[in-house]
């Protein structure tokens, strides 16, 4: 007994070194069967325990420890027999089913062979096998993927089912965003077949998961998901939110394929408040069509040992959009003069194309029982012929062109030894975002009235060509290795290393050409711009050839100038080792004990150079009134708690972030015995990572002559999340209850701030709501980036599960999560802009726009109670609101106004309904989906009390958006959706 925890410490270093003497990736897609098999009351020492994947023929095998427990690790998701035979002693067979992540508890008792009787038994893992987790997750099957109801195909889509966990549509775009608690929508990750999806240059986390009216990944190639929220495991990298881990299909041992249509269209969705009260003045909503379509097909390349799948989808948009301009009544004395009538010869529809190709295969090879190889491919191709600046404003000419590329390998090879799993992953990957403008005239965005850009002047039309013009590409090859050893009774030891070299090309400018704001004056009908010269006019219609003005100025002209195309070319390595023991102390208590450490080389183009230009800039006498003689700008601002040494780089002093140790603690207790009531909990430190297209920004921003100035802090951390998790698990008949509670403190999200301050180090005469625009004599405003923003979640949830079995029919599972969401950020919400930072009285916390207090999500599915064979299924969600804050400054900086309150309720009810027709060698699958099925209203946008430019999805076109009054809707309108699909 002495020797045990000696032997205890022996064996983690001897993983460990294992471990590490590999390239290294983690056991993020498969399954674990674990238990304990006894002969005559004592435990048997040497009985096999195989288990044969039923579909694939692929077999795994262990042999019982000397206290006769056993673990098969490296399971494929799927339905297996289990065997279990010892010398001298009866054999038995057990069925189970298994899901990704699961760990399953599985028993077996021997007899003498002169009383011994094979037993057979069906036992599924997701009833009650899961219990004795610390992890804070929720598995979605295959079963639910395909019935659950849905606009489109995101097999995202039902990840809010897990407890604290969003998935929002925006009803205009079709984008779906996930996000876990008050967090950034940067800090989720996905990972398929157990290899991270991260996007390393646009937001939302996954690569996929923005500026995309696509979907980040194809759903007929999706097996099932996991969707965890708080206190995942050590093998879980670059995430600090919402994980999910998705496994594909693979092929089997028949033949199975499907080939599937659905579409849905204006004619098939009920009009919006907005569209409705524009429909009833005459102005009709126009077409638009979505088509998805696809097939698959997989099946054996040779019975038990080789097989394929490929999977394709695609999807169609034809939209259309109606620009007409706005705030008339503001020019109704010159709609026939100057160039009032031009503009109003451009309002029209136009067409909005999108066409999304998404191809999958895999190819699987079982060498003998102890090698495995598979080769994975994905493909992503987009041409999105859309999203101008405004969809309601922007005039033809301003649409975008944009591609959405994407190309993924994947070779792993997985070597099963008595006591060994090792997983070896090969991965290459390129990803691509390109939108780009048709016209290279300068973007202008006419106002009506007031002549005074800041003074409630309204949008009229935008023209001319859009300013985005930006290729973004990242490259990047992996290595990972996971080592599993299972050879020491009571513990199940991981180890891990991960290698990624990644390339960054970032290059093009998001604004290609000068954007101007200018107001049309209603005497003349002639703007504060002249498009001959370039510049903005002193008087209406006279080309005065005067500079653009500072945003500053009560003007009635700016003009931002084109910034000159630049690239950014660096490399990036990065690196993480982690260490995972599942230990068994007791029959009862489990430990998880875990660590990882990632470290990244050059996260954020550490040999950028700060230009001569912007220091000399910072470093030159203030000039500004108030300011004592000789004083610099940068003793300015220091005053005001902006050391500007800290932002300076040169090249040698951006380190990269070296303490992202990430402690990984859980424990389950099963109260009774007989794992019918566990309880669970854990702590762990989750490190993640931002986009490099911050580097991007600062580069370009720098280049042009005068302009403003940006600036990282050098001395740079990581974003990061401490979680903590308490709860308790039950069997209550046929469910699965949960109950619990979380906590997560994160810290480091990245924010650009504004950096200016006055001579005194203050903040002028701004009110409180607003930064201090500006920067050094000579130049535009100094912005500050930084790693600053924290937030926290506090959750209680309360979640119940029916599983689906042939012999009930129907399947249940119901969430309600009670959420308190905090942040830092002034605005509330998860934009990478907090100008106020650092401003006296913008400390502390504040609500999150991101987290309702309660929120409800259940879905059910049968196949059994229904006449005629056919299968209904539904999902209902019900939020009371998220908080929101609206500032209005339209009548000048002193007499801001400000309304804070929640939205209102949240309200959606998804129903489909399908019926199988036998046909041939398969069937036949007609189906219906209705979305929102009441036709709730959920208003998602309030309008500022501006009138105009404040409510920029004021589909009216009219100036009654009053403060606090709703503008827009966050959610579809009752829409149909028909599906036909036929499978074998």
């Amino acid at each position: 007994m002495r020797q045990q925890p000696r032997l205890q410490i022996r064996a983690l270093a001897a993983a460990a070194l294992l471990a590490l003497a590999q390239p290294a990736a983690a056991q993020l897609s498969t399954a674990t069967v674990r238990g304990t098999v006894t002969a005559e009351a004592r435990s048997q020492v040497g009985a096999t325990v195989t288990a044969t994947n039923t579909e694939t023929g692929q077999v795994t095998r262990t042999t019982t420890r000397a206290d006769g427990s056993y673990t098969l690790v490296g399971l494929a998701p799927g339905s297996y027999k289990v065997d279990v035979a010892a010398p001298g002693f009866g054999g038995q067979s057990q069925s189970l089913t298994v899901l990704v992540g699961q760990t399953v508890e599985l028993d077996a008792a021997l007899t003498a062979p002169g009383t011994a009787q094979l037993n057979t038994v069906t036992v599924f893992g997701s009833q009650g096998a899961d219990r004795k987790t610390s992890e804070v997750g929720t598995n979605v099957t295959q079963r639910q993927i395909d019935a659950l109801p849905q606009n489109s195909r995101n097999f995202l889509a039902f990840a809010d089912i897990a407890p604290g966990v969003r998935f929002d549509v925006d009803p205009a775009t079709g984008q779906g965003t996930l996000r876990g608690g008050a967090q950034n929508r940067d800090n989720v990750n996905i990972f398929i077949d157990g290899v991270g999806q991260k996007n390393y240059i646009l937001r939302g986390g996954a690569s996929g998961s923005d500026s995309t009216r696509g979907n980040p990944f194809q759903q007929s190639a999706i097996a099932e998901y996991k969707v965890l929220s708080s206190n995942y495991k050590a093998e879980f990298d670059q995430v600090s939110s919402t994980a999910v881990t998705a496994v594909t299909k693979s092929g089997t041992n028949e033949f199975r394929g499907d080939a599937f249509v659905e579409r849905t269209g204006d004619d098939w969705t009920a009009h919006s408040p907005f569209e409705q009260r524009a429909r009833n003045q005459g102005t009709e909503r126009l077409p638009f069509d979505r088509y998805e379509y696809g097939f698959s097909l997989g099946g054996p390349i040779k019975q038990d040992l080789a097989h394929f799948f490929f999977a394709y989808e695609g999807k169609d948009i034809e939209d259309t959009r109606t620009v007409l301009a706005r705030s008339l009544d503001r020019l109704s004395n010159v709609l026939n003069a100057g160039i009032v009538p031009g503009l109003l010869g451009q309002q029209g529809s136009f067409g909005s194309k999108f066409k999304e190709h998404l191809v999958f295969g895999k190819a699987g090879l079982e060498i003998n029982e102890q090698h495995r190889l598979e080769l994975t491919t994905r493909l992503r191709r987009e041409d999105d012929r859309g999203f101008p600046e405004d969809r309601d404003l922007s005039v033809a000419s301003q649409t975008k062109n944009r591609s959405n590329d994407e190309t993924r390998l994947n070779l792993k090879h997985q070597w099963t030894g008595a006591t060994l799993l090792n997983e070896v992953n090969i991965g290459y990957e390129e990803y691509r975002w390109n939108p780009r403008s048709d016209s290279g005239d300068p973007f202008i965005k006419y106002k009506a009235s007031g002549n005074n850009l800041l003074a409630g002047s309204g949008d009229v039309i935008f023209v001319g060509g859009s300013p985005d013009a930006q290729d973004r590409r990242q490259k990047g090859l992996l290595l990972q290795d996971d080592l599993t050893y299972t050879g020491m009774a009571g513990h199940t030891v991981k180890g891990g290393v991960k290698f990624k070299d990644v390339k960054f090309n970032l290059s093009g400018t998001p604004r290609s050409v000068d954007v101007v704001e200018t107001v049309i004056d209603n005497a003349s009908g002639l703007p504060y711009y002249d498009a001959a010269s370039g510049n903005c006019t002193a008087v209406a219609g006279a080309a005065s050839g005067a500079p653009a003005r500072s945003v500053n100025d009560s003007a009635s002209c700016r003009i931002d100038r084109a910034t000159t195309p630049v690239s950014v070319d660096y490399k990036n390595k990065q690196f993480g080792i982690y260490l995972q023991d599942d230990w068994a102390v007791t029959r009862r208590l489990e430990l998880n004990l875990g660590i990882r450490w990632d470290y990244e080389t050059n996260m954020l183009n550490n040999d950028y150079v700060t230009p001569a230009d912007r220091v000399a800039a910072v470093n030159q006498t203030d000039t500004r009134a108030g300011a004592p003689a000789g004083q610099t700008y940068a003793q300015s601002i220091a005053k005001g708690g902006v050391n500007i040494d800290d932002f300076i780089s040169t090249g040698s002093n951006r380190k990269a972030f070296k303490g992202a140790f990430q402690p990984r603690i859980g424990f389950s207790y099963d109260l009774t015995g007989d794992r019918d009531a566990v309880a669970f909990g854990g702590y762990g430190r989750a490190y993640d990572r931002t986009i490099a297209n911050h580097a991007l920004d600062e580069t370009q921003k720098n280049q042009q002559v005068g302009g403003e100035i940006w600036m990282i802090k050098n001395d740079y951390e990581m974003p990061y999340t401490d979680q903590f998790s308490l709860g308790l698990r039950k069997g209550l008949g046929r469910w699965n209850a949960e109950v619990g509670a979380t906590y997560q403190r994160a810290h480091n999200q990245f924010n650009w701030f504004v950096g200016n301050r006055d001579p005194q180090g203050g903040y002028g005469t701004q009110p409180p709501i607003d930064p201090l625009f500006g920067g050094p004599p000579g130049y535009g405003t100094l912005i500050l980036g930084d790693f600053i923003t924290q937030t926290k979640t506090s959750s209680a949830y309360l979640k119940l599960e029916k599983p689906y079995t042939r012999s009930t029919g129907w399947a249940a599972a119901v969430t309600y999560t009670y959420s308190e969401g905090k942040t830092t950020h002034r605005e509330w919400n998860d934009d990478i802009f907090n100008f106020t930072y650092g401003k006296p009285g913008q400390g502390g916390y504040n609500p999150s726009e991101l987290v309702e207090k309660h929120r409800l999500v259940a879905t059910g599915l049968t196949d059994g109670l229904l006449p005629w064979g056919l299968l209904l299924s539904g999902k209902v969600t019900v939020g009371s609101g998220l908080p929101y804050r609206i500032v209005n400054c339209s009548t000048g900086f002193t007499l801001c106004t400000t309304a804070k309150g929640d939205a209102n309720t949240f309200r959606q009810f998804d129903l489909g309904i399908s019926k199988d027709v036998a046909v041939g060698i398969g069937r036949f699958t007609l189906r219906a989906d209705v979305i929102n099925l009441f036709n709730t209203v959920n208003y998602g946008g309030y309008g500022d009390g501006s009138g105009g430019p404040g409510n920029p999805k004021n589909y009216l076109g009219g100036d009654d958006a009053g403060l606090g009054v709703p503008n827009s809707i966050s959610g579809p309108m009752r829409t149909l959706k028909l599906s036909l699909r036929y499978a074998f």
